[in-house]
């Protein structure tokens, strides 16, 4: 935290609770009191059994395999661009945020949230929205907040629509967390971490045997750090998943896990926009960030705070029948409860008599403009029940083998907000901002200034989802092989108001959708290391979400209305055609190249600001192409690179009326053209190891403007490029110490944009971490 701002007389820095730490330090000991004192090398689940002590691990980025059922291929085979982030990579690159994780995917842009839902892990994939594609085991994971992956075996990476496999939503595709599994050795690892920025993390990996038939497994993770290069800006969390299994051995395994996460952090929101055009940036039809603003400067309140609370459990049962199918069935329950808020920059030139200030700042012009925090603050408890259920058939017809699988899943998702209507904070100067708290709630001419406070009514929206599919991976030849899946899904959602004084305002709104998904997939294997597919596929977005202002939980109306005008549009429809190429060359590099096309009709653009109403009924496309590399160059030699090249074009907008040849010159927001990811590793001697990483993300717009000439500009933030260092010395095959130089050059850029144009947030600045790890 670099804080260069000024404190004016009454408003306190916040005393920040060292909570986290305390916690996982306390657990920690606990928990080593009691462990078995063996090692096991890095990902020791997936490693072969007759490994033993005193060997020196083998990193590798290589993902061989998605976890999933409905999966029967390694990727090599399956006819998609899969991309999976390993444990190793993520443990190497110290990455602690599911942010940190999808630097590797080019091709993703990260986004900056306004405040419907709440401040979270918000980002575009292949150009649609995917902050709802995040699954945990397959399963969605409910509630928007930001994940950290301490608990995580690895992270698939499914791009393209893909409804067929994954349901409503997943456009662009899925993100499915696949957490850490007890299994048949014991094994301990202890990581701490020190850095700049007042960097504080540990994690604890501990698998313990029981029997032959059963092992549990715990994870324990406390972290506290200041936002590098951001002023006040906290973060602070912990968490604790365990996992038992019983049948590691025979026909039948039953696996019951829990995670609970706490986080606890002063939230940043980034910078202003000049959306406006008040600071005179337009140039043609967008604008910028705000000229002159330093990075650093904060423009929430001491006093502002985030806290979410995680709750997962999950029952998974596997049994293989004697001579006849699988059956797998997985329940998971979660609860996200986000209370608190976050203050988004706003700016202003004109007149702020009688409205707060910071005791400083009195008028406002042109050369000197104000910026204050608008509060989007939750109370809002996200429930979910979802049953999979998946019988597993393995028979042929003719010369044909089919591995099919044919399965049922119930889902029950309720999201509840205790409303707190928006606020305003004190002005300051947009280039030299003091820091200043919230003040009491108070009214001043109507509009709500101060802390937040509940205002008796409950927003509620609830979805509740059945579907039924098959999915079919037919070997034809030894050469030749076809998938097949098909998907119905009907989802029913209810969004209510309720406690409002007027009964006209306490409304219900209702909508049933019933659609059809499905895929096709061909391999042809052109030597045992080499394979060539094409595939098409499809997929929907519902209306009733929370994307593009359609259903509105918060807000500063007294009587906010819950759904717009898109929770009445049919659902988004897209279609995907791919052709690649995948291949293993040199000591074991995988390597992926792919050539797509994805049109959408019915697509709805966002629109500008919160409250404005999408554009309904558009069609566009999406055409890209892309570059995976992962694995070994030598055996010494270790790398995971990506390219994204990404274009689009919107062919239809009818109902933009007179201004629809205005909105399709223009390209959609979030999707930058160009994208690259690299990290690498190369080992000098079996004790010392260096190496590094690039990411490169193209410039990018908020959005599409629906309507030539008016007020609201789309913004445009600039590319950027961003290399990281690394160095690790290993003292003995048990323990060894890590050096993460992020941002080693300190470039200062904007790595999320919301994508009503309102915000930016900086990236990270320079930070270095230490890392002693130490198995035992």
């Amino acid at each position: 935290m670099r804080d260069n701002q000024t404190t004016p007389a009454g408003a306190k820095r916040p005393v920040r609770r060292d909570d986290a730490m305390k916690r996982f330090a306390a657990l920690s000991a606990l928990a080593l009191l009691g462990a078995p004192g063996t090692a096991s090398a890095q990902n020791p689940a997936a490693k072969p059994a007759e490994q033993t002590l005193g060997t020196v691990e083998v990193v590798d980025f290589r993902g061989t395999q998605m976890v999933s059922p409905k999966y029967s291929r390694d990727l090599q085979d399956t006819p998609r661009l899969i991309t999976i982030l390993n444990n190793d990579l993520l443990e190497e690159q110290g990455a602690v945020s599911l942010k940190d994780a999808l630097k590797n995917i080019p091709g993703i842009s990260l986004q900056a949230g306004e405040g419907n839902p709440p401040a979270g892990d918000q980002f575009k994939l292949r150009g649609f929205n995917a902050r709802d594609d995040i699954k945990v085991n397959g399963v969605r994971d409910l509630g928007n907040y930001f994940r950290d992956p301490f608990y995580v075996d690895q992270i698939e990476v499914v791009k393209g629509p893909n409804s067929t496999f994954s349901g409503r939503g997943s456009a662009g595709g899925t993100v499915n967390f696949v957490t850490k599994q007890p299994f048949e050795r014991d094994f301990n690892r202890l990581e701490l971490s020190l850095g700049t920025d007042s960097y504080y993390r540990g994690t604890l990996d501990m698998n313990k045997r029981l029997s032959d038939m059963s092992a549990v497994r715990v994870n324990l993770m406390g972290h506290k750090a200041d936002i590098p290069g951001r002023d006040i800006a906290e973060e602070e969390r912990y968490g604790l998943y365990a996992a038992y299994t019983w049948g590691l051995q025979g026909p039948t395994r039953i696996t019951a896990d829990f995670l609970h996460m706490r986080l606890d952090d002063l939230p940043d929101a980034g910078l202003p926009t000049d959306r406006n055009n008040a600071l005179g940036t337009l140039s043609g039809i967008e604008t910028r960030m705000a000229p002159g603003v330093r990075y650093s400067n904060f423009y929430g309140h001491t006093n502002d705070r985030k806290k979410v609370d995680v709750d997962q459990f999950g029952l998974a049962i596997q049994h293989a029948f004697k001579g006849g199918p699988t059956l797998k069935n997985q329940l998971r329950l979660s609860q996200v409860h986000n209370d608190g808020w976050v203050s988004s920059p706003r700016i202003t030139t004109g007149n702020i008599a009688g409205q707060p200030n910071d005791g400083i700042t009195t008028s406002c012009s042109v050369a000197n403009p104000c910026a204050r925090g608008e509060t989007k603050p939750r109370d809002q408890k996200d429930t979910g029940f979802n049953n999979q259920l998946d019988l597993l058939f393995n028979f042929n017809t003719g010369t044909i083998a089919h591995d099919l699988v044919a399965g049922l899943e119930l889902a029950r998702d309720t999201y509840e907000n205790q409303r707190k209507r928006d606020t305003r904070g004190p002005w300051t100067s947009l280039y030299n901002p003091t820091a200043r708290a919230l003040g009491p709630h108070t009214v001043i001419g109507g509009t709500l200034y101060g802390l937040p406070v509940h205002d008796g009514t409950v927003y509620t929206l609830k979805t509740r989802e059945t579907a039924l599919y098959l999915l079919d991976t037919m070997k034809l030849t030894p050469q030749w092989e076809l998938n097949a899946g098909l998907r119905w899904d009907k989802v029913k959602a209810t969004a209510t108001r309720r406690g409002h004084s007027n009964p006209a305002n306490n409304t219900t709104h209702e909508r049933e959708d019933d659609e059809l998904s499905h895929g096709l997939g061909l391999v042809y294997k052109l030597t045992p290391a080499t394979s060539l597919y094409a595939a098409y596929g499809n997929a929907y977005v519902m209306s009733a979400n929370f994307d593009r202002n359609s259903v509105q939980l918060a807000g500063g109306g007294a009587t906010e209305a819950i759904v717009g005008p898109g929770f009445n549009t049919p659902p988004e429809q897209m279609k995907s055609y791919e052709l690649g190429v995948k291949a293993t060359v040199a000591a074991g590099l995988d390597l992926g190249a792919a050539i797509f096309r994805t049109d959408v009709t019915n697509g709805r653009l966002p629109g500008q600001a919160p409250g404005f109403s999408p554009l309904p009924d558009n069609k566009y496309h999406i055409d890209g192409f892309e570059l995976l590399a992962a694995g070994k160059l030598t055996e010494r030699w270790q790398l995971y690179a990506g390219y994204t090249w990404l274009d689009n074009k919107i062919t239809a907008a009818p109902g933009a009326g007179i201004h629809e040849a205005y909105v399709k010159s223009q390209k959609l927001g979030g999707t930058p053209k160009h994208s690259v990811s690299l990290f690498t590793l190369y080992d000098l001697t079996p004790q010392i190891t260096v190496g590094g990483g690039l990411n490169h993300v193209g410039s990018v717009t908020s959005g599409v403007d629906p309507v030539a000439g008016d007020t609201i500009y789309t913004v445009r933030i600039p590319s950027y490029t961003v290399a990281d260092l690394y160095a690790a010395y290993k003292f003995t095959p048990k323990t060894q110490v890590r050096l993460n130089l992020n941002n080693a050059f300190d470039k200062q850029y904007i790595s999320q944009l919301a994508e009503g144009g309102a915000q930016g947030i900086p990236g990270k600045a320079r930070q270095l971490i230490m890392t002693l790890r130490h198995d035992f």
